[in-house]
This record gives structure tokens, C-alpha cells and sequence, in this order.
């Protein structure tokens, strides 16, 4: 399903470029140096054009590239700052473009991540709650046009060998139109309108010591954040989010490109939270198969377990190949006990990976929930 169209610098990545394995301490190490020091000192653009499907905007055709640079051309353990920038558009004129930044500064003492993304769809509301995502009758009662800005900065100073800290940014903006009569009567949607723009603040804390954090093949990361939304810079929300993410990587090999990576994630919201902004299962980067907006809640937790593989050519050489399957359960509530599996949203799937860069993969997933199945695309890893 994948056509990738490259660039002769980014193309002349062959197998080489794969990370090459060694000993260190008795500890697996995945080195980011590849046979030709030169490549790791470019400036890369790898251009894609790919087809897919999803039952939200069902066929679409992505476009973009992904640019890929060091910030400091000789210091060879710093990773390589990752910029892929996409435009999508749908059958059902869905329009969707979007940016994601990971950058390394000043030999890893500074990391800037940042997210710049618009989209203009066809959306679905099923109302919040697990009794209303079930309930709620898809598509007549759900359907609604969304627009959708969204904005969020977060730059994290290192404070220790694998501590960093910083503020996060995160403004969004939210138009609907076209509400069908059942949403009309929701009292989510009247308390907040046809308006919603959210203004938040708040502070992050991480501790990172992946590896290769674009996609890791081993090491430990737990992040957690609080932001507060207020009525400033012309937002019309008032609310509280805590959010915690942890993630484990262990290498399943000692010569050769195995990992089993594991996710646990919690998000909080207190205060008068819109459905916009509540939690959704069923994006690129959680339980990837359902559909996303039909489970929603202010209190959400999911796990995750995906097995990663890289596949080797003939004589033993790791290829731009490899493969992830992975099961997961979520749960969603008006509180932490609720929202602690009480009622249980299993996932599963499948995925095939291409690397275009250095440690760099171009995904294709294929997640099943027992409503139905998803297609997606995307850079990078899930987690």
C-alpha cells in the first residue's frame, strides 16, 4: 500500500544505515553511527505519497515528507532531530495537515517538541460516557463538520544524566457546524456551543533514558504533565488535565534487531471539561482500531504490548524491513475507578514498518477493536 518517492541523499541510506549492534557492559547497544559518518551529518528530506483507509474518512491519499537533521554535525551520540510534515485528503473531503516536531539542542541539554496540525472533517460525536458510546446510534446521530487548530510547544531542559523539565504550550481551537438533532440535545455540546477554544498551561517532568527516543529499541521513559486551561487568549474553557505516559523497552536479542515495548497510559481531566478536549480512544498512537470519538470520558487509562521485529536478508543482514503486532485494553470513566477497566475495551493489530532514515520509520497499522478495524499511517513509533 506504501509508494515511497526519495531523494538521492536520503535514498543512498542502504543497508548500512541500519544500527549496528555491540557489547558494551554486558548491556545490548544500538549505535547511531553508520558506516559513512557524512550521512549522519546531512540534512535529509525523504517525499512519500500514500494511500489508506479508515472508517472515519474512509480511502484518503497522504502527501508530505520527512526531514531529518543534527543540530550538532560531530557529536556523534546526539539523535538526529525529526521533522515529518503531511497533508491528507479524503472521499468524504476530510482535509487534515499536520506537522510534528522532536529536536535535540545543544548536545541533548535542551529538547523542543512541538505539534502544528489542522484539520477540516466530518466528525462523529457519540457523547461521553461508555453507556452513550454504546447506545448511540452511528451515523445518523453522530455525525457533525469539525474544524480543528491545534497548537503545542514543549521544550524540556535536561536537569540530570536522564531528568529533564520544562513548561508545555497547548492551544486549540475548535468550529462546529452542521450538528444533527440528537447532538443538538446534548448537554455537553449546549453548555459549550458551536465555539470551543482551549488556552492551557502547565509544566512537564520526564525521565528518559531510551536510547533513541524516535524509536527505541531499549531503555525506560515516564512523563508526567499538568495543565491548566483558563479563560486567557480568547478561550471560552475553564479545566485541569494530569497526564502520565510510561513506556519500557527490552531487547529480546543480543545480535539482532528485537524489541517487546510496553505503554501505560493515564490522562485526568477536573473542572468543566468540553468533549473536545476529553480523552478519544482510537488514534495513531494509542488502541489503534477503534473508531476515534466513540469512547470518550474526562477519565482514561490504557496498557499496551507490542512485539517489534526487524527482518534480515539472506546472509544475515538487517534489512529496511520489520513487522509489530501488539494487544492492548482501555477503559474510560467519570472517575479513576471507572475509568480502571471496569468496562474493558480490548485491541489488537498488526503493523509493517519501513525505515527511510536512520532509526526513522515510515508505519502502516492495521488495528482491530470489536466494532471493527482502522488503517493507519504515520511517523513515528506509536510510543
Amino acid at each position: 500500500m506504501i509508494t515511497l518517492t526519495q531523494y538521492k541523499s536520503a535514498w543512498a541510506i542502504s543497508t548500512d544505515s541500519i544500527p549496528r549492534l555491540a557489547w558494551k557492559k554486558n548491556i545490548l547497544h544500538f549505535s547511531r553511527n553508520t558506516s559513512d559518518p557524512d550521512i549522519q551529518q546531512r540534512f535529509l528530506l525523504t517525499p512519500f505519497l500514500v494511500p489508506g483507509y479508515s472508517p472515519d474518512i474512509q480511502f484518503t491519499v497522504t502527501a508530505g515528507g520527512i526531514f531529518s537533521f543534527k543540530t550538532a554535525k560531530k557529536d556523534s551520540i546526539l539523535p538526529r532531530s525529526s521533522v515529518p510534515a503531511t497533508l491528507t485528503y479524503s472521499t468524504t473531503g476530510a482535509f487534515i495537515a499536520s506537522s510534528n516536531w522532536v529536536t535535540f539542542w545543544f548536545h541533548d541539554r535542551l529538547r523542543i517538541n512541538s505539534l502544528l496540525q489542522y484539520r477540516s472533517l466530518k466528525d462523529v460525536y457519540f457523547g461521553v460516557g461508555y453507556a452513550s458510546a454504546i447506545s448511540t446510534a452511528y451515523p445518523d446521530s453522530t455525525s457533525y463538520h469539525r474544524s480543528y487548530f491545534v497548537f503545542q510547544l514543549r521544550p524540556l531542559w535536561r536537569l540530570g544524566s536522564s531528568f529533564f523539565a520544562g513548561p508545555i504550550l497547548d492551544y486549540n481551537q475548535n468550529i462546529l457546524s452542521d450538528i444533527n438533532p440528537h447532538m443538538a440535545k446534548d448537554p455537553n455540546y449546549r453548555q459549550f456551543g458551536q465555539t470551543i477554544i482551549n488556552a492551557g498551561v502547565g509544566a512537564a517532568i520526564n525521565y528518559d533514558s531510551r536510547d533513541f527516543p524516535q524509536n527505541a529499541y531499549n531503555g525506560f521513559y515516564l512523563s508526567a504533565t499538568y495543565a491548566f486551561y483558563g479563560k486567557t487568549m480568547g478561550a471560552n474553557t475553564q479545566f485541569r488535565a494530569l497526564d502520565v505516559d510510561s513506556r519500557i523497552y527490552l531487547p529480546l536479542s543480543s545480535r539482532k534487531i528485537r524489541t517487546l515495548a510496553f505503554n501505560w497510559r493515564s490522562r485526568y481531566e477536573f473542572g468543566e471539561t468540553p468533549f473536545t478536549a476529553m480523552a478519544s480512544f482510537g488514534s495513531p498512537f494509542d488502541l489503534r482500531g477503534y473508531r476515534y470519538g466513540q469512547f470518550r470520558d474526562r477519565f482514561f487509562n490504557y496498557g499496551i504490548v507490542e512485539y517489534r521485529d526487524r527482518l534480515y536478508t539472506s546472509d544475515n543482514k538487517p534489512s529496511r524491513y520489520g513487522f509489530v503486532f501488539w494487544g492492548g485494553l482501555g477503559a474510560i470513566g467519570q472517575n479513576i475507578s471507572q475509568s480502571i477497566f471496569s468496562s474493558t475495551l480490548p485491541n489488537a493489530g498488526i503493523g509493517f514498518r519501513f525505515e527511510i532514515q536512520p532509526r526513522l520509520n515510515v508505519r502502516l497499522d492495521i488495528g482491530y477493536s470489536p466494532s471493527h478495524s482502522s488503517v493507519y499511517f504515520n511517523f513515528p513509533e506509536a510510543f
